[in-house]
C-alpha cells in the first residue's frame, strides 16, 4: 500500500508540472473542459481581394494565326493540261539555275528524266539544296475541299520557252517543281491548294456546290435583306458560292451599289452563329475596278476549304479573272476576315 500511495503522490506531482511548463496540455487533452487550446498561427500574408485580381493578358489572336501557318506546309500549283501533273512555280531560284533550251518533259505515262541542270558553280542542281522539301507536299485540294493525293517527282528547270504565263499552254517551260497524279484527274489549269495531311484537313467542314455545275445562284432576299441592313448600303446582287454541311452555312460574294466613285464588294461566311465579311473597296474603273478585264465586277471566285479552329474560322479560295488567279488566304480575327498577304501571289494565265 505504500509503494501504491508513493506512485500517485509522482504522478499527481509530474501532472501539475506538465502544465505548469506546458500551458495547454493534459492527460484528457481533447476532452471536456480540459481541451488543449488551439495554437496561434500567424496571420498570412495579406493578398489582392478576389476581386482585384489582375486579369490574365488578352491572348494574340493575330500572332497564333500567324504562327499556325507560318508552321504548315501551304503553298498553291497549277494543273496541267491533262490533269496528271502538277508544278508548284517558284522563281526565287532562278538566279542559281543556269537556264538552258530544254524540250518540255515527256509525258507522265512514259515517266521523267531526271533533268541534271547545272548551277553557276558547275554542280548538279538539286532542289532540297534550297532549304525546301518538295515532299512535304502530299495532297492536292481542289474545288470544294476536293482532296486528291499527290507526289514530288522532280525538278523542272525553265527554258528559253518561258513566256511568263502560268498556264498549261507554258506548263513545261516554266521553272518548279512537279508533282504526279495517276490516280485521279485535277482539273485542267486550275489552282490547287498544296499541303499534308495534319491539322488544317482535319479541320476542314465539308463544302458543296450551290447548284448544278458550280454555278453560282442568287442570295435569298432574306439574306441580302439582312446584308443591307447590317452594311448600311444597297445590294447590287449576292451569290451563292458554296454550302456547308446540311446547309448550316454558306460562302458567298456579295456586290454593293456604287457610291460615286466607290465601289465595293465582299466575301461573306454565314451561318446561325455568326456572319464574317471580307470587304474590298475600290475606285470605279469602267474597264478596271479590282481586276484587269473584269470591268466593274469582282470576277469569280472557287472556295477550296473551309475550316473551322479555337480561334475561328479560315477561308481558302482562288479569284479569278481573264488575267489570272489569286489564291486568297483569310482568318477570322475581331469579327471580320483578314487576309494573310504572303499568299496572295497572282497566277497570270
Amino acid at each position: 500500500m505504500k509503494k501504491i500511495k508513493i506512485l500517485t503522490v509522482v504522478l499527481l506531482t509530474m501532472t501539475l508540472l506538465a502544465t505548469v511548463v506546458f500551458p495547454g496540455c493534459s492527460l484528457y487533452e481533447g476532452r471536456g473542459d480540459n481541451a488543449a487550446a488551439p495554437v496561434e498561427e500567424e496571420p498570412a500574408a495579406e493578398g489582392p481581394a478576389q476581386d482585384e485580381i489582375a486579369p490574365e493578358e488578352d491572348i494574340d489572336l493575330q500572332a497564333i494565326w500567324e504562327e499556325r501557318l507560318a508552321s504548315w506546309p501551304i503553298d498553291f500549283g497549277f494543273a496541267d493540261e491533262e490533269g496528271r501533273r502538277l508544278i508548284l512555280v517558284t522563281y526565287d531560284i532562278e538566279e542559281v539555275v543556269e537556264v538552258v533550251n530544254t524540250p518540255p518533259p515527256p509525258d507522265i505515262e512514259e515517266g521523267y528524266v531526271d533533268q541534271q541542270e547545272l548551277t553557276d558553280e558547275g554542280e548538279v542542281f538539286k532542289p532540297e539544296n534550297e532549304g525546301f522539301d518538295p515532299d512535304v507536299f502530299s495532297l492536292a485540294i481542289g474545288a470544294y475541299g476536293d482532296i486528291n493525293p499527290i507526289r514530288f517527282h522532280t525538278w523542272q528547270n525553265e527554258n528559253q520557252r518561258n513566256n511568263g504565263r502560268e498556264n498549261y499552254n507554258n506548263f513545261g517551260n516554266l521553272p518548279g517543281y512537279i508533282y504526279a497524279q495517276k490516280d485521279w484527274t485535277l482539273s485542267r489549269n486550275k489552282t490547287y491548294l498544296l499541303t499534308e495531311m495534319g491539322v488544317l484537313v482535319d479541320s476542314m467542314l465539308a463544302l458543296f456546290p450551290p447548284g448544278w455545275s458550280g454555278n453560282t445562284p442568287s442570295m435569298e432576299e432574306e439574306t441580302i435583306d439582312s446584308i443591307e441592313k447590317y452594311k448600311e448600303r444597297g445590294v447590287v446582287w449576292g451569290k451563292v458560292l458554296a454550302t456547308t454541311m446540311a446547309g448550316a452555312g454558306l460562302i458567298g460574294v456579295v456586290l454593293y451599289e456604287r457610291e460615286g466613285n466607290d465601289m465595293l464588294f465582299s466575301i461573306v461566311y454565314m451561318d446561325d452563329e455568326k456572319t464574317l465579311f471580307w470587304d474590298r473597296p475600290a475606285v470605279y474603273n469602267e474597264e478596271y475596278t479590282w481586276r484587269a478585264g473584269a470591268g466593274d465586277e469582282p470576277g469569280s471566285f472557287s472556295p477550296l476549304a473551309l475550316a473551322r479552329f479555337d480561334e475561328g474560322m479560315m477561308l481558302i479560295f482562288t479569284w479569278s479573272a481573264s488575267q489570272g488567279e489569286i489564291p486568297v488566304v483569310l482568318y477570322e480575327l475581331d469579327g471580320v476576315f483578314v487576309q494573310a498577304e504572303e499568299f496572295s501571289r497572282e497566277r497570270v494565265t
